[in-house]
């Protein structure tokens, strides 16, 4: 490990950690996230390969063949548990059987499909600047972190992602549903309830639900299914018809809102016509706290902490939901940043 360790850079540990944390990304991928170009990246990867932090596959296809697909390697392993101070923590992303059954898995474009979406965002932030992508969180992380118990986790929805994408001061958090057109659209739209029922629960589910398609014309056969589900009106959901691996979501006015009646707009403008969750507690408690220090000012001089009604004290109650706040502390910005 030491002798491995001595020949790493900062940017070979950040690759092998993002590959840990979504399970797969392809060459292009980490190219695209870390690289100025593909042939420095397929070079440098390769020997990762070789040191053992990474491991590599190439799944079959019927015409063609597909890209070097990078797992996580013993080595890697090893390496992020000694970090992390957690030897056993990304040991079962290392066993055979389950490299194998993720190499053989029907799932595994759309996997690819989804990181391809937030990798997207971040290259666009390190090559043209002008913004951020703060948080990207997988579909396994988001699980692990918004349900408590496994009953939940089981029949609760899945978004395929989380991400927060920044511009100047304004910033916006969505859920992903990456489409790639193989779901039939009735289940496309029985996702709604579920996710419905969960906003009565959980804030991070009143967050915008962006769903990205890979076409046109499946964008508008979806539309009209999601927006004759009930559950829908609820719900604050937006949709695009785009491939990320060649058009930026960011960049261009390419997401309408599912009711509202908006044109289109950019993916940071979203943020003005769908509230944010976040920004909505803040403001709930900020006025919370407020109206308690104004019946504190009123108070008279002489009160009694025994008197009836006292002032509780302490911080004002947590808004519902925000204990499953995912990031940060009361606020989700970059230091320096006003709010909206």
């Amino acid at each position: 490990m030491l002798a491995v360790s001595a020949h790493l850079t900062d940017r070979d540990r950040e690759l092998v950690r993002q590959v840990a944390r979504h399970r797969v990304l392809t060459t292009d991928q980490l190219a695209a996230l870390r690289f100025g170009n593909l042939t420095t990246a397929r070079h440098r990867l390769a020997v990762l390969v070789r040191l053992g932090l990474l491991r590599r596959f190439r799944p079959r296809r019927e015409v063609g063949s597909a890209p070097w697909h990078y797992v996580l390697g013993p080595i890697g392993a090893a390496l992020l548990g000694q970090e992390d101070r957690d030897e056993k923590k990304w040991l079962p992303q290392v066993r055979a059987d389950r490299q194998l059954a993720l190499e053989r898995s029907q799932r595994l474009g759309h996997m690819t499909g989804t990181s391809w979406f937030f990798v997207a965002l971040a290259r666009h932030a390190r090559e043209h600047g002008g913004g951020e992508l703060q948080s990207w969180l997988s579909e396994q992380a988001v699980t692990e972190r918004m349900y408590l118990s496994t009953w939940d986790a089981e029949h609760g929805p899945h978004p395929d992602g989380l991400g927060i994408w920044a511009e100047g001061d304004r910033d916006i958090c969505f859920l992903l549903e990456y489409d790639t057109g193989t779901e039939h659209l009735p289940q496309l739209a029985d996702k709604l309830p579920d996710y419905a029922e969960q906003v009565r629960h959980q804030l991070v589910f009143k967050a915008p639900i962006l769903f990205c398609f890979l076409t046109p014309r499946r964008e508008q056969t979806a539309r009209r299914a999601l927006a004759a589900t009930a559950a829908s009106r609820e719900l604050q959901i937006a949709t695009t018809a785009l491939d990320p691996r060649v058009t930026c979501p960011a960049c261009g006015p390419t997401w309408m809102t599912l009711r509202g009646g908006h044109e289109p707009m950019r993916l940071i403008d979203l943020g003005e016509v769908l509230p944010d969750p976040w920004r909505v507690a803040r403001e709930q408690k900020e006025r919370e706290r407020g109206e308690i220090a104004g019946r504190s000012q009123s108070l008279p001089g002489d009160w009694d902490d025994d008197d009836e009604d006292p002032i509780p004290e302490g911080p004002a109650p947590q808004v519902s939901g925000e204990g499953n706040r995912l990031y940060g502390g009361p606020d989700r910005r970059a230091p320096g940043r006003t709010a909206r």
